[in-house]
């Protein structure tokens, strides 16, 4: 694959197209062609890391990872949540799952935390928590509860 420098101009004009956690440079570039006219007989190629079917669903995982933490007293270290929910959904893990990322950590490793983000965002899990340890809320409680 040919590697080409650019301007950060033109990278800036070209990020205007892309879609967030969607997008590489590529996509986005086949995006702002076709927007402006040039391409409009050609197909935009994805690749996907996430294919249909391939991977467990990103919702799959809250129940474990809410379940590891109130078994381990309301608060665990990253690490642990990781290794005890690996062991809670094993046979449910896909696997496209065990794949490994760019950066060597496996597909379902990134996904837990994304949906501990997901989480905070929720109000589920504790936000103001020591760097590397997730803490369960009364909310997230809640929602296990009714799980």
């Amino acid at each position: 694959m040919p590697v080409v420098r650019i301007s950060e101009e033109l990278f800036k004009e070209v990020q205007k197209y892309a879609e967030p956690l969607v997008d590489n440079f590529e996509t986005a570039l086949w995006k702002a062609l076709r927007a402006h006219g040039r391409l409009s007989s050609v197909r935009i190629n994805k690749r996907s890391s996430r294919g249909a079917g391939e991977l467990t669903p990103p919702g799959e995982f809250w129940k474990p990872i809410l379940e590891a933490l109130v078994e381990r007293g309301g608060q665990a270290s990253r690490v642990e949540v990781h290794k005890t929910v690996e062991k809670k959904m094993n046979g449910q893990l896909k696997p496209g799952d065990y794949k490994l990322n760019r950066d060597g950590t496996t597909k379902w490793s990134k996904q837990m935390d994304y949906q501990r983000l997901a989480m905070v965002h929720e109000g589920l899990i504790q936000s103001s928590s020591l760097w590397g340890i997730w803490e369960i809320t009364d909310k997230g409680k809640q929602w296990l509860s009714q799980e």
